[in-house]
C-alpha cells in the first residue's frame, strides 16, 4: 500500500511539473537562465578550484600525509584517525557537497569504515568559505555578519561531532616520522593521470550541482506563480528548495539585516533540497544511509540559529 501511494505521488508531481512547463514557459526558461548565471558567476568560481585540488590530493596520496600530521589534534577531539581527518578538513575548505562526495569515494575504496562514514555524514556539511564571506558578505553589505554565519555553522557542526563521537580506539605506537615514511611507501597515481581524474571528478559534481539548482529554481518559480506568494514567503520557499537562489532572494528583501543573515544561515545549515539531492547522488553507489546526513542538518540548523541569536542578541 505504501508503494502504491508513493507511485501516485510521483505521478502527481510529474503532472504538476508538466502543467507548470506548459502554463509558464517564459518563467521556466528565465529560471533556467538564472540558474546558469548563478552557477557561472558564484558557484563555479568559488567551488571548482577547491574540488580539483582536493581530488588531486586524494589521487596523489597527499591526503594521507595531511591526515597523519593532524591526527594528534583530531584524535583528541573526535576520536578518529586516518582518511576521516582529511574529509573533515577538506569539507570545511571546499564546502558542500564535498563531505558526502569524499565519504562515498573513500568508503567505496574501503579506506574508511561504515561506522566512520555514518558518523562523518552527521557533521561534514559546511558552506564554502569564499561563498559565505565573499558572496553572502557582499549581499549583506557586512563581511563581519557573514563571518558570524561562517562561525555559527562551524561551531554547530563541532558540537555535533563531539556529542556523537565514537569511543577511543587503540592509538598507534609508531613515531610521527615513521608513520609519514609508511605513507610514502604506499602507491599513488602519477600526476599526469591524477590531474585529469581530479578534473573529471570535480566536473561531475559541479554539473550535477548545476542541474539540481536549475531544476529546483524552476519548481520555485512555478510555485510562486501558482500560489501568488508574498516576497518573503517566496524567498523562504526558494531557499528551502535551493539555498543559493534563496540567499539571493532574501538579500533583496526590505527587512532587518540580521534577519536576512539568520535566514541565510538557516538555508546554509539545512542545505536545501538541491544540496540533499546532490548528497543522495554522491551516496547512491554505496549502502550508506542518507538519513544520517538529514538528521545532522536538522540538528546543525537548530544549534547554529541558537549561536547566531547569542552572538547578535537579536
Amino acid at each position: 500500500m505504501k508503494k502504491k501511494y508513493q507511485e501516485l505521488l510521483n505521478v502527481l508531481l510529474l503532472l504538476f511539473l508538466y502543467l507548470g512547463v506548459f502554463l509558464f514557459p517564459t518563467h521556466v526558461m528565465s529560471s533556467t537562465v538564472n540558474a546558469i548565471n548563478l552557477f557561472k558567476e558564484k558557484l563555479f568560481p568559488s567551488i571548482f578550484p577547491f574540488f580539483v585540488l582536493s581530488f588531486l590530493m586524494l589521487n596523489l596520496g597527499i591526503s594521507r600525509y595531511i591526515s597523519t600530521l593532524l591526527e594528534p589534534f583530531f584524535y583528541r577531539m573526535f576520536h578518529i584517525k586516518g582518511d576521516s581527518i582529511f574529509i573533515i578538513v577538506m569539507s570545511i575548505f571546499s564546502g558542500f557537497p564535498s563531505g558526502p562526495k569524499y565519504i562515498g569515494k573513500l568508503y567505496q575504496e574501503q579506506k574508511i569504515t561504515k561506522k566512520e562514514s555514518q558518523y562523518l555524514l552527521l557533521f561534514t556539511h559546511f558552506g564554502n568559505p569564499l561563498f559565505i564571506l565573499g558572496t553572502c558578505g557582499a549581499l549583506l553589505g557586512n563581511v563581519s555578519l557573514a563571518g558570524t554565519i561562517f562561525l555559527c555553522q562551524i561551531l554547530s557542526n563541532m558540537i555535533i561531532a563531539i556529542a556523537f563521537r565514537p569511543p577511543k580506539k587503540e592509538k598507534s605506537n609508531l613515531a610521527l616520522s615513521n608513520r609519514l615514511k609508511e605513507q610514502y611507501k604506499k602507491d599513488h597515481m602519477p600526476l599526469l593521470v591524477a590531474l585529469p581524474d581530479a578534473i573529471n571528478n570535480a566536473m561531475e559534481v559541479l554539473l550535477f550541482m548545476l542541474g539540481s539548482v536549475a531544476f529546483f529554481m524552476m519548481i520555485s518559480q512555478m510555485t510562486t506563480e501558482i500560489l501568488h506568494l508574498t516576497p518573503l514567503s517566496s524567498a523562504i520557499s526558494t531557499g528551502i528548495l535551493d539555498l543559493t537562489s534563496g540567499i539571493n532572494a532574501v538579500a533583496s528583501l526590505s527587512i532587518d539585516t540580521n534577519i536576512i543573515a539568520m535566514l541565510m544561515l538557516g538555508f546554509i545549515t539545512f542545505g536545501s533540497f538541491s544540496v540533499h539531492l546532490q548528497v543522495i547522488n554522491a551516496l547512491r553507489k554505496t549502502d550508506l544511509s542518507y538519513h544520517y546526513f538529514f538528521c545532522g542538518r536538522l540538528l546543525q540548523s537548530a544549534i547554529a540559529l541558537i549561536f547566531f541569536l547569542l552572538f547578535t542578541h537579536l
